[in-house]
């Protein structure tokens, strides 16, 4: 948990909006690696005027009616993402589900935009070795016009030899989330693709 705090930490650093236009949705994907194990944070940002639109709420429905569509809605966006998204380690699946995680913005409109955040719950520890090849693949909405951002660290003892984010990024991968160096239209950057090495 300690892990996903730090990640969610690094996030909130910035502005959680991308700095383009209101009308692009955004797939961010973030991984953590530690002695402690592996933290993805997986998100998806949907521009205000699409979502308030899918989720039908009217202007003269109760308060309470208006709530449970956007409960309704937000609980979709969780189960797209979860659905969407796949997580291995050497070629083989991780087991455990993606969850919703416990963030202020989760599942709530900001800077243009409606935020959702997954995360990985495991229910069996990943055995990483040197050399080891941790893959996220993002499936979700493959057909709206989107930006995209991904970046993976590590500590002792491990290092990342190499990932997909440093090389579509290069040094953006570090930037902050209003940089527009730090994103890309790139559709690589739908699946994070790294490797560990073992720190002396």
């Amino acid at each position: 948990m300690r892990l996903l705090q730090t990640l969610l930490i690094m996030w909130s650093t910035s502005a959680l909006a991308h700095p383009f236009s209101k009308e692009e949705y955004s797939l961010r994907t973030a991984l953590k690696v530690s002695e402690k194990g592996l933290v993805p944070l997986v998100a998806l940002e949907v521009p205000i005027p699409i979502a308030l639109k899918e989720i039908g709420a009217d202007t003269t429905d109760p308060t309470e009616v208006k709530k449970r569509k956007i409960r309704a809605y937000n609980e979709r966006q969780w189960d797209t993402l979860a659905e969407n998204l796949s997580f291995t380690v050497d070629g083989s699946p991780l087991k455990g589900q993606w969850l919703a995680i416990d963030h202020p913005a989760n599942g709530k409109a900001a800077e243009g935009f409606f935020v959702y955040m997954v995360s990985f719950q495991f229910t069996e520890t990943p055995n990483l070795k040197d050399g080891s090849t941790i893959v996220i693949h993002n499936a979700a909405y493959p057909d709206s016009p989107m930006v995209y951002t991904a970046s993976a660290t590590a500590s002792t003892p491990w290092t990342v030899a190499s990932s997909t984010s440093k090389d579509i990024l290069g040094e953006g991968e570090q930037a902050e989330l209003t940089d527009p160096s730090r994103w890309s239209e790139d559709a690589s950057l739908r699946t994070l693709k790294v490797i560990v090495k073992s720190s002396p």
